[in-house]
This record gives structure tokens, C-alpha cells and sequence, in this order.
């Protein structure tokens, strides 16, 4: 059936046992349009020609046969089956082969309990065979699988060695997280609620262990402390933060949005202590995603801050598309690393340490001074090297604080963290750089499997519409008070709050991702790529249908409640 009439009231259920296929005339396209630095998507939709009737074309037959088309995933299934079956409740299964045989799905057993079928649920006849083959490590149900292996989280687990083996409920969690990788079609409603629960669950089982923290913070050769436990760091919350009002995403269907990518700090805090240390500088947490909610953000009635090269391409879009929305969206582990957040807290506890061998110090500022920096040119592909860091004046230096917030000096901050996170630093007394990283972060952001593809990357906890002529003042200059210390100019709008759940980025903007798998680009350099581009899409049916359906079946796989 076509997205549309899966939607019906008995859409998903009887799409199961639908014997035909609308044939694909031409497939839907999404082209970009390149206009002053931005990526503009063109949307092309999917036409389709008379049905074409045959048993082979029943998905719940194709399902099956996907399975008994390789004898060994078929026994691995089946030797999977009984845990699988345990998992699966049986109201569902009894309500769904109701349905299946014309009744009401409404029931009542033996004991008089009422059993009542969920039509946004899988078909329950075939939700334990999905669920059997995706623990077996083997194909997945229906037309749109796929191999979990093949998928970028997957491999994930492989690169985790030595005292860095994931363990077992973790690489359960970065399976059920490439699961969510696999290719399906926008709006499915039978696919996904499975994925979805299952992530939820292994997400529950992995934070049960202490095993959520995003390791792209991480040093991967070592485990990161957990430096928030026993009184070790400090964060005061200085009440400065409204409310966030739950947006739902049916009320946005139409618009166009804008991904918003930002890092993963905290906001309306401030640290005083970190691993056990005061800081001289109490370091105040301006965010990342709570940064709208923030007091002085909405006095001023702005509800974005960057540098002004990334303002402008943000004004632009805002103009050109009356209406706008942004979605913030999660950046890497290492994003924080550009922001005062993390470069402060590095310098305070680094000139503070007296323990740091004065040749460790001189060391690590020419590892600085010494930093090269390759950038390619986004026209030409032509790439030139530097070494922008020559006038580095030393860590401990009284300079170092307006070295690091003069114009153009980020890379700076970000250098002083991927040098200092090297063993070779952190075993002589300097900080360490992973614990920092995940003190400064919202919890909700870090605590993920690491994705590098971003596909997985949590959106949606920020939702704000740009006004269509927005003021862009600039922090701290006229009579305009500082409103973040890292990024200097701010775009005027409304903060309309967030998602109950944020979800993955693929499922807001998967037509950004078909389009690179379409170009041959690598999963690998998708995360990036969203992340300098202006990346619009279109609040469809189909997608906000997907993003509740996540929502819901993740939160319950999430909480141990039943499909």
C-alpha cells in the first residue's frame, strides 16, 4: 500500500495481507539547491502506477520468506524465538488475530480481564518473527531490511577492544540503535514502533548499568570517571530558566524547519567545583539547547546565538520562509570543546594544579604553537595547512583568558582540549578532559550511543520560530548586556519549547540522508556535513507521524511497560 493508505483504520493490520503493490513510475526525489551558502531542498513526490496483483507481493509472505530465504538466520530466529516470544505480551497477539479474522480486537479472558487491540502496534502475529530475527543478529522483517551489521553503530561495537569491549547490554543498545539505521519508508507504521521499543528498552537496560555515557567523549583507551558522585563537582542551579512547554509535533505539519545543531551544554547553571576542585572562576552554563529558555535570552527575545557568518545564513533563511522554525539538534561529544564551557574549566583547574611538572607545561603550549590545521575549500576541494597558534601565550600565562575569546581564536579552545585529553598530559596531573566534558553537557544530550553519522543524534528538545525580519543584536555591545560568552550575535524569534522525547535526526530530516546515500557520500561524514550546512525540511503527515510513533513506543520499551 502507499504511506497514505496505511494510515486508514485498519491500514497496518491490513497491509499485512494485502496481495499487491503499487509499482514505484518515478520514485520521490529531493534535490538541494545551493543559493548564498545554503542548502535549499527541492521536494519531487512519488507517482505510482495501477496495482499489480500476486501472493508474492503480500508483506507479511515476503516477511517470512526474508527469513527462509537463508537457513542459518532461519535457526538462529528460531533458536531466538522462545525469549522473543516472552517479551511480546499476548493481549496484542490475541487482539490482533481478531482484527485478523474480522472482530473488534475488543475481548475478554477467562478472568473476565478486558484485553483491547492497539492499532498503532505492529501486527501482532508477526511481531515475535521480527523481534527473534533482530536478536539473532541476522536480515529483518519485510520489504525495506536490511543486515544490523552493515549499519554504522553496528561496527561501532567491533572497534571497542581490549579493556574497551562494550559489554553485553551495551552492544545489546548499539544493536537496537542500528536497528534504527536500517532504510524504511517515511510514515511506516509497522517497522519503526518495533525499532523504537526496543531501542527504549535496551536504553533502560544500558542506564541500569551506568553504561549511558556517550563515549564520544571519551579517550576510548580508558574509562571516564564519574566525576559527579560523592560531592566531587558542584552545579548550582540559578533559576534562570523558563519552562519548556511540550510542543506537539502534529501542530507543525506544513511548516518548514530549519535544523538547528548546537552543542550539548547545559544552561541556567553555573559550576563551582569540579573533581574536587573550587574554581577561582565560577564557570556560568549558557547551552547549547536550553539557551532560549534562558532569562536574559528572552528578554531580549532572541532565541538562537552563534558567530555572525552563522547568524546570517540563519537571517536569510528566516526571511526567505515567513514562518520559520528551528530544531535543535544535537551536535558530536567533542562539540562542546569550542565553547568557554569546557576551555574554562580546563584553564582554571590547569593554572590551580601544582603537582604539573613545569617541562609538562612547556610541552604541552608547544604542542599548541605547533597545531596544524588543515581546511579544505568547500568550492575547489583544494587543501591548505597552517599553524594558526604560533602566539599561543602558554596555559598557565596571565594572557591566556582574552587570548581564547579574541576574534577567531575557538580553534584555540578546541586545540587546548584534544591536546590535553592525550595520556601523555592527563597522567602527569593535567585535567581530564573526558570527565569535563560530560560535567558541562545536559544530561538528556549525553547520556546516547555515539553516532557517527548522526543519524541517531537527539532533536527536537528546542523547537523556536524565527521572526521573518529578526534583530541580530550583538552580546555585550551598545546597550545590548552579554548574553553568551562564546557566541557573539543572537537572531530574534519566539521559543515555542520542545518535544516530550527528542528523537532522531533521521526521522526529521531523512531526505538529507537519502540524498547523500544517493551522492555515494560515506554514513561516516553525514554528522558533519548536517552540521555546516543549512539543512531545510518539511513538516510532513508522514514524518510527524513518525516522530509520535517513536516517541511513544520508545518511552515505553524505555520505562518496561508492554508493546
Amino acid at each position: 500500500m502507499t504511506a497514505e493508505g496505511e494510515r486508514g483504520a485498519f491500514g497496518l493490520l491490513g497491509n499485512m495481507f494485502t496481495p499487491f503493490r503499487y509499482p514505484v513510475e518515478t520514485p520521490a526525489e529531493t534535490t538541494y539547491m545551493e543559493a548564498d551558502g545554503a542548502l535549499y531542498p527541492q521536494y519531487k513526490s512519488a507517482t505510482y502506477g495501477e496495482p499489480e496483483f500476486g501472493f508474492e507481493y503480500m508483506p507479511a509472505y515476503r516477511a517470512i520468506s526474508g527469513l527462509l530465504s537463508d537457513p542459518k538466520v532461519a535457526v538462529d530466529a528460531a533458536a531466538a524465538m522462545p525469549e522473543a516470544m516472552r517479551q511480546m505480551y499476548n493481549d496484542q497477539v490475541l487482539a490482533g488475530m481478531d482484527i485478523a479474522y474480522g472482530g473488534s480486537g475488543e475481548l475478554v479472558d477467562e478472568d473476565g480481564r478486558r484485553i483491547s487491540s492497539d492499532a498503532t502496534t505492529i501486527a501482532a502475529p508477526l511481531a515475535p518473527a521480527g523481534i527473534a530475527a533482530a536478536k539473532a543478529g541476522g536480515a529483518t522483517l519485510g520489504a525495506m531490511g536490511g543486515s544490523i551489521d552493515d549499519m554504522i553503530l553496528a561496527q561501532q561495537i567491533k572497534k571497542r577492544t581490549g579493556s574497551r569491549t562494550m559489554p553485553q547490554a551495551e552492544a545489546d543498545l548499539y544493536r537496537a540503535a542500528a536497528a534504527m539505521q536500517l532504510p524504511r519508508d517515511v510514515g511506516e507504521g509497522l517497522l519503526l514502533p518495533q525499532r523504537a521499543y526496543e531501542f527504549g528498552a535496551r536504553t533502560g537496560q544500558a542506564a541500569d548499568q551506568g553504561l549511558l555515557i556517550d563515549p564520544g567523549f571519551q579517550n576510548l583507551q580508558r574509562a571516564v570517571p564519574d566525576a559527579t558522585q560523592q560531592g566531587m563537582s558542584t552545579i548550582v542551579d540559578l533559576n534562570t530558566l523558563a519552562k519548556k512547554p511540550t510542543v506537539d509535533i502534529q501542530s507543525l505539519i506544513g511548516r518548514t524547519a530549519k535544523l538547528m545543531p548546537g552543542d550539548m551544554t547545559m544552561a541556567g547553571k553555573e559550576i563551582t567545583h569540579v573533581m574536587g576542585v573550587k574554581l577561582k572562576n565560577p564557570v556560568r552554563m549558557q547551552g547549547g539547547m536550553d539557551f532560549p529558555a534562558e532569562e536574559v535570552a528572552r528578554q531580549l527575545g532572541i532565541v538562537w546565538a552563534s558567530s555572525p557568518s552563522v547568524i546570517a545564513g540563519y537571517a536569510k533563511q528566516a526571511r526567505d520562509n515567513p514562518g520559520l522554525i528551528g530544531i535543535y539538534s544535537a551536535m558530536g561529544g567533542r562539540s562542546n570543546d569550542f565553547s568557554h564551557h569546557v576551555a574554562d574549566v580546563l584553564v582554571d583547574m590547569t593554572k590551580q594544579s601544582k603537582h604539573i611538572p613545569e617541562e609538562k607545561i612547556a610541552d604541552f603550549n608547544n604542542k599548541i604553537r605547533n597545531t596544524v590545521v588543515t581546511k579544505t575549500d568547500p568550492v575547489t576541494e583544494v587543501k591548505t595547512s597552517s599553524k594558526p597558534f604560533v602566539d599561543f601565550p602558554g596555559i598557565t600565562s596571565p594572557k591566556i583568558e582574552k587570548y581564547l575569546y579574541a576574534e577567531g581564536k575557538g580553534a584555540a579552545r578546541k586545540a587546548i582540549a584534544d591536546v590535553m585529553e592525550k595520556d601523555g598530559f592527563r597522567k602527569v596531573g593535567f585535567p581530564d578532559v573526558s570527565a569535563v566534558r560530560a560535567i558541562v553537557s545536559e544530561p538528556s544530550m549525553s547520556n546516547r550511543v555515539n553516532d557517527p553519522s548522526g543519524m541517531l543524534s537527539p532533536t527536537g528538545g528546542r523547537i523556536v520560530e524565527f521572526d521573518s525580519d529578526p534583530v541580530l543584536p550583538m552580546s555585550g555591545q551598545g546597550n545590548t548586556p552579554s548574553f553568551h560568552k562564546t557566541y557573539g550575535q543572537g537572531i530574534g524569534g519566539t521559543d515555542l519549547g520542545g518535544l516530550g522525547i527528542p528523537v532522531p535526526r533521521i526521522l526529521l530530516t531523512p531526505e538529507f540522508f537519502q540524498a547523500r546515500r544517493a551522492e555515494g557520500k560515506e554514513p561516516s561524514s553525514d554528522r558533519r556535513s548536517a552540521e555546516i550546512s543549512n539543512v531545510l525540511t518539511r513538516i510532513t503527515p508522514q514524518k510527524a507521524d513518525d516522530v509520535s510513533n517513536y516517541m511513544e513506543y520508545y518511552n515505553r520499551g524505555l520505562l518496561g511497560r508492554g508493546f
